[in-house]
């Protein structure tokens, strides 16, 4: 058989692609009961996973089938999903996985098409869009629950409990079409659903062509839960990677096709499941190049996974936090004396989110993240303010971070090479009392609702130290010299330099990052344009009084 050239081209630098990918498995400490480290005493031995085998399942390329057929440059959104069929340890045994229970990933991401070969058996390339239409998702999670996972009707995949949650950071897909065949004989396309034979036809008058290719995608971790993960610690999230090896294939000959997907994530702290929503429209033949109509390409996915240590992106940081204080906080016992109940002449607030994974590059679609501010008592009353993914309206994000101060306290040099990041965009009001409403409306100087009644956005403004750890650590010694680092570091705009932690703290990094706790600076202007603080419509500062603030490497 000729091939042609192209093709030849095309596949051979995808091969090479995937080899540039291929990294070492790091096996890591998976305990499948939730029982935590307690389950898994001996982390050399105990509970060491080196693969997680993923059961065939489905994915789709939202878009994947435009008019004409894709070309290079056609934007895509993959949405995939699986239930976990076996764990194996490093030397490939078989582990032993509850029978009660049921592990399944969802993940949903941006992907643009770099190639297309001639027809009649195109080969189609892409990689992760580095420039996404605004709200593109971009997650990954594993969720356990009860046996309840339904492939065909696509529910039952992100409920339970998230026990991972991370953004992928890289994305090399390939599939080519070939004939179709049925019991060895060629037909020009093929029934699209032959699970679990070609007697069970839950697609009826669904054909689809025949593909066959693979995707490796690259995951950061976020957050992963200790009673599954008991050694994913924030060293180990902020090094590891979970590196997918993906077979691409249709027909469905080995599972059901998902009727639906996962639309996103579920919030930082996976609390706020969304429920399946992504319907393909696959028309009459999945895949087939027609002239008229945006269709879907879903396909059957077979998944393995493994971690791996990831590279570290000079120059960059991200950071996860949550915290609480009271504003203008210089004193490690005044949380407990001016914030207890409502009212009280202290604005007293908590926050929470996480910034900068996979990427802060805007080359590479971002800054990610989302961010929650929750304003609890004192005078600008009770509100929640938020920004990012899972903001409403959906216009609010993430857009500018600057990493600062560099070298890191001793407690996270092993993650981050800066003790400091800025970062602004614009979020909305979830909730306000009524005392909220009256204190930002006089300063804003027009009425400031909740974003179900109102789609006015608001610039905002966050600075953050992370000066080592716990993140509420005060020395009694060093008073005086942390009031003076406050009241320099003041939330200016992310281009100007901030003050250095030694040159007003102590000219030792030993000594200065175990003087003071971690600082949280935060402010809202009256409208989504950039204002400084002094005309901002509410804003605090301070050291915490508890929680804290980490920064990491950013890795792909």
């Amino acid at each position: 058989m000729k091939i042609h050239k192209s093709l030849c081209h095309a596949v051979f630098a995808i091969f090479l692609g995937f080899a540039a990918m291929a990294s070492a498995t790091q096996p890591i400490q998976f305990n499948p009961n939730g029982t935590g480290a307690a389950g898994c005493p001996d982390p050399k031995k105990d509970c060491l996973v080196g693969t997680f085998d993923w059961a065939p399942g489905s994915g789709v390329g939202i878009g994947g089938n435009p008019p004409n057929g894709p070309v290079a440059g056609t934007k895509v959104t993959t949405y995939a999903q699986a239930i976990l069929n076996a764990l194996l340890d490093p030397n490939g045994k078989l582990l032993t996985l509850p029978t009660t229970t049921q592990f399944t990933f969802v993940m949903g991401y941006p992907q643009v098409v770099t190639f297309v070969s001639p027809p009649p058996f195109p080969v189609v390339s892409s990689t992760l869009d580095s420039s996404p239409p605004t709200g593109t998702p971009n997650f990954f999670e594993i969720w356990v629950s009860g046996v309840d996972a339904d492939p065909l009707a696509g529910t039952g995949f992100n409920n339970g409990k998230r026990i991972l949650f991370g953004q992928i950071t890289s994305s090399l897909a390939s599939y080519g079409q070939a004939q179709c065949t049925l019991f060895g004989s060629p037909e020009p396309t093929s029934q699209f659903d032959r699970f679990p034979s070609i007697n069970d036809n839950d697609y009826p008058g669904v054909r689809t062509v025949c593909v066959s290719g693979g995707d490796q995608v690259s995951v950061n971790i976020i957050t992963a839960d200790t009673d599954y993960f008991p050694t994913f610690d924030p060293t180990s999230q902020a090094t590891l990677i979970a590196r997918f090896n993906n077979s691409i294939v249709t027909p469905f000959d080995q599972a059901n096709p998902s009727r639906l997907f996962v639309p996103g994530d579920a919030g930082f702290d996976g609390s706020a499941p969304p429920p399946p929503s992504i319907a393909p429209k696959l028309g009459t033949v999945n895949g087939q190049v027609q002239g008229t109509m945006t269709l879907d390409f879903e396909h059957q996915d077979d998944d393995n996974q493994s971690f791996e240590l990831g590279t570290v992106v000079p120059g960059a940081c991200r950071v996860t936090y949550g915290g609480n204080a009271p504003n203008g906080n210089v004193d490690a016992k005044s949380q407990a004396e001016s914030c207890s109940g409502k009212g009280g002449q202290t604005n007293c607030y908590t926050f929470g989110g996480q910034v900068g994974a996979p990427t802060a590059n805007p080359a590479f679609g971002g800054p990610f993240g989302e961010h929650t501010h929750h304003q609890r008592s004192g005078p600008a009353g009770d509100f929640v303010f938020h920004a990012g993914t899972h903001s409403a309206p959906k216009t609010t994000r993430i857009t500018a971070t600057s990493c600062k101060d560099p070298g890191a306290c001793r407690q996270a040099e092993a993650n981050a090479g800066f003790k400091q990041i800025d970062f602004e965009g614009t979020g909305s009001f979830r909730t306000l009392d009524p005392t909220a409403q009256t204190f930002l409306a006089a300063k804003a100087g027009h009425p400031v609702l909740p974003d179900n009644q109102d789609s006015q956005i608001y610039y905002f403004r966050v600075d953050m130290d992370d000066l080592g750890e716990p993140g509420s650590k005060f020395d009694p010694k060093f008073t005086k010299e942390c009031k003076s680092f406050l009241d320099a570091d003041q939330n200016l705009p992310l281009s100007t330099p901030d003050p250095l932690l030694t040159s007003i703290v102590n000219s030792d990094a030993r000594v200065a990052c175990k003087a003071c706790a971690d600082v949280y600076q935060f402010y809202i202007c009256k409208d989504a344009n950039p204002c400084e603080q002094a005309d901002a419509i509410y804003a605090v500062r301070g050291y915490l009084t508890g929680g804290n603030i980490q920064l990491h490497q950013v890795i792909k």
